[in-house]
């Protein structure tokens, strides 16, 4: 199988751990998971969602570069 990922963008494992959060939390597309930054910054969620090792301001900027990309209509289910 083919990753579906453009060689231009790679997510860590906090950032692939987030998306999962935001399809888990209602998101289809990766403009949604991103919208969705903001809930899990103020969520008890952020030790299990990305450790100790990442920060929502890393995340944020690692989808941010994502979204240029592949666009804000990426589907999250090929992306997992």
């Amino acid at each position: 199988m083919s990753n579906p990922w453009d060689d231009d963008f790679a997510p860590s494992p906090g950032a692939r751990n987030t998306l999962r959060w935001a399809h888990d939390n209602g998101a289809g597309t990766l403009g949604e998971a991103y919208d969705l930054l903001d809930q899990l910054e103020v969520s008890n969620d952020i030790p299990e969602v990305l450790g100790h090792d990442d920060t929502v301001d890393d995340i944020r900027a690692e989808l941010e570069s994502g979204l240029d990309t592949l666009g804000p209509d990426a589907d999250l289910t090929t992306l997992l």
